[in-house]
């Protein structure tokens, strides 16, 4: 089976993504001859070891366009390509859909939409021209999947056209490769860290809310729990880090940015200290962060976006509204409290239904039931 996955903005990253790891997974377990389709866009020396055996053809800069440059690609080798996986409800995904199909109509094409409750607001609010064309596009797609269940169920209510080929496609953590390097959950190993993992002080991941969740909570400058802040800070948001320290002094050994952790090796061992993750964003498409902290057992407390009520749904973690700085702390306060016996049959609970629901071996396995389906 040769399977192409085309996104000509993928990165060395991406490869531990799912625009890598699908293909990868695909060739690994079950033989695929797999290849990334994309730009290049510096290097890739995860291609050596996490994801080897995956191939991957650099796309030239002819028109200097995602679209055209990723269709003409499609319009001289589709017919060298047995399935296409593409991304997003998109121009480019129009282009790449409709040339594949014009050079190889015998060939399949999966479209992972890798999108968050905007794509079903946007098509409930379509005109009836709008949604007309838009299930033109879908009419040439032979797989979809939506990441959240939720979604999932919403886009088959609103494409009853399509509803056949909407599957659950969720995102996942490669335990293989955590069990490679010897990172497993022990909870017995964990501190009493509150980890944050995101683009610190971006406008929608709303860090100033996470900040004064965690200074009001009662006498937190006489335990020895901390918040560690890992990722990028933004620039604009150094001058609140200071304000915040002189608004509260008390704090200033508890609280830790971390600056950004490009080793992903490394970046796991943070997630395997904490107790507590969390995330205080307005929006998320899905939030990978999220299980990549529950992989390790780290308990989620967070707002209500992407993934996370996939993995809380058994109280064994605590959502709040957006912007609500009151709800965050008294949850996080709750949880410091637990005794260590309570914890850790929470943190039991979050490893195991991440490992249960979001392994790779687990999806891909069902996925490649799927693309079997559809060529028969």
């Amino acid at each position: 089976m040769r399977y192409y996955m085309e996104y000509l903005k993928t990165g060395n990253v991406n490869l531990v993504k799912d625009m890598g790891m699908i293909p990868y997974k695909l060739h690994k377990n079950y033989g695929y001859d797999s290849t990334v389709v994309t730009y290049k866009n510096g290097d890739y020396p995860y291609l050596k070891n996490e994801v080897k055996g995956l191939k991957i053809d650099f796309i030239k800069k002819m028109f200097r366009s995602y679209s055209l440059d990723g269709a003409r690609y499609l319009v001289k080798n589709g017919k060298n390509i047995d399935v296409l996986q593409i991304f997003h409800v998109t121009l480019s995904s129009v282009f790449y859909a409709y040339s594949y199909k014009m050079s190889n109509n015998k060939g399949k094409i999966y479209l992972k939409l890798d999108c968050s409750h905007k794509l079903p607001d946007k098509i409930k609010s379509m005109s009836k021209i709008g949604l007309f064309f838009t299930n033109k596009f879908f009419d040439k797609i032979d797989l979809m999947s939506a990441e959240q269940k939720c979604l999932h169920e919403q886009l088959k209510e609103l494409l009853p056209k399509q509803r056949n080929k909407i599957i659950h496609v969720t995102n996942g953590v490669d335990f293989d490769y955590l069990n490679s390097k010897n990172i497993k959950y022990d909870f017995n190993i964990k501190e009493n860290i509150i980890l944050n993992v995101a683009r610190i002080g971006a406008e929608e991941k709303k860090t100033d809310v996470l900040l004064e969740a965690f200074a009001q909570i009662p006498n937190i400058e006489k335990t020895n729990w901390k918040l560690r802040l890992i990722g990028p800070i933004e620039q604009k948001f150094e001058k609140h880090i200071e304000r915040y320290f002189e608004k509260y002094p008390q704090i200033k050994g508890k609280v830790e940015f971390i600056g950004n952790i490009e080793n992903r090796e490394e970046l796991y061992k943070e997630y395997r200290k904490a107790k507590i993750f969390t995330l205080t964003s307005d929006c998320e498409s899905f939030g990978i962060a999220f299980i990549e902290a529950a992989a390790l057992g780290d308990v989620i407390i967070a707002t209500n976006v992407g993934i996370a009520k996939e993995l809380v749904d058994y109280n064994n973690g605590k959502l709040v509204d957006i912007n609500d700085i009151n709800s965050l702390s008294k949850a996080f306060e709750e949880y410091i409290n637990l005794n260590e016996e309570d914890f850790k049959a929470k943190s039991d609970k979050t490893y195991n239904i991440c490992k249960e629901k979001f392994d790779w071996n687990t999806i891909i396995e069902k996925l490649n039931c799927d693309i079997k389906k559809i060529f028969n």
